[in-house]
């Protein structure tokens, strides 16, 4: 391995140091196939912060209420357009994918789809940057209904299904003689978005309660698949993900693309069938990677 390398940073020269650095680390020996225990985002610039939608919308302003503010209103307005959501996390997760401000990021299964990300614009004046989570170790410290959901279904990932079932479990108590109870209501019915953000997700100051997790959102269309999607969830929508991270560094890589590179790795992506058309399948999807394959590029 000869990218420089600092702790949790390191840095691809080539693409041969590219692809040894997001290979890393993919044996599992208690399965005995190669598969990465990590999850991936691509930025365009390595100063980029990994902080939520929602965090940018409400800013210096504090008012968090508006977060189930916009998610309820757009289950209320989206309804001639969306099918019926089967939980909250569904709804989340689609409101994600549609542009609404949310505590959710956007990651992938593939390492690949992540450095297309951190060099689709071809931006030469900034380092891009791939950002590797350890989503296993991150779950191994969830609140109790996640894990056990987790543990009985002997996964390490999350689902909308199964996060539908911990978010059950929250409600479950035990009477007099120790018996469980079953839940008084169901907050996975997105008419109590705002009971269960103020429940269980509203801004708190306790930060050893504070987690995050990942889960697969549902196949809502080709792109979800195309760029094996996954997103990120944190019990604390101010959490700003890589300053979070900086105290948990056995956790996460960042791999540094340099600027000067992004064009070669760029192509090079291409040719392994990895652009903008087929992450974004349609004809906006199309007309960008056609602008990127022909853009001629100085020669000086």
């Amino acid at each position: 391995m000869t990218g420089a390398d600092s702790g949790s940073v390191q840095r691809a020269e080539t693409w041969t140091e590219l692809h040894e650095l997001v290979t890393r680390d993919m044996w599992m020996a208690d399965i005995g196939r190669h598969r990465s225990p990590s999850v991936f985002r691509g930025v365009e610039d390595e100063a980029f912060s990994l902080e939520t939608s929602i965090d940018r919308f409400v800013g210096d302003s504090g008012e968090w209420h508006l977060e189930p503010l916009l998610l309820r209103n757009f289950a209320q307005y989206a309804r001639s357009e969306i099918d019926e959501p089967r939980s909250v996390w569904h709804l989340l997760a689609i409101a994600q994918h549609y542009g609404l401000p949310t505590r959710l990021l956007d990651w992938s299964f593939s390492p690949l789809v992540a450095a297309y990300f951190a060099t689709r614009s071809g931006d030469t004046d900034h380092d891009g940057a791939i950002w590797a989570v350890d989503y296993r170790k991150l779950h191994a410290d969830l609140p109790d209904p996640y894990r056990d959901v987790l543990e009985g279904t002997e996964t390490y990932m999350l689902d909308t299904h199964l996060l539908s079932n911990a978010t059950l479990e929250y409600g479950l108590g035990e009477d007099a003689d120790g018996d469980e109870l079953s839940p008084a209501r169901d907050l996975n019915e997105v008419s109590r978005v705002t009971e269960l953000w103020q429940e269980r997700w509203a801004p708190e100051d306790d930060p050893e309660a504070q987690y995050v997790m990942f889960f697969r959102p549902p196949a809502i269309d080709d792109r979800i698949v195309n760029q094996s999607a996954v997103f990120s969830f944190q019990s604390d929508p101010r959490i700003v993900l890589d300053r979070w991270l900086a105290d948990r560094p056995d956790c996460y890589r960042k791999i540094v693309i340099p600027g000067e590179r992004k064009l070669e790795f760029r192509d090079k992506l291409d040719q392994l069938n990895v652009n903008h058309r087929t992450l974004f399948p349609g004809l906006e999807g199309l007309a960008t990677w056609l602008k990127q394959y022909y853009q001629p590029q100085s020669t000086e």
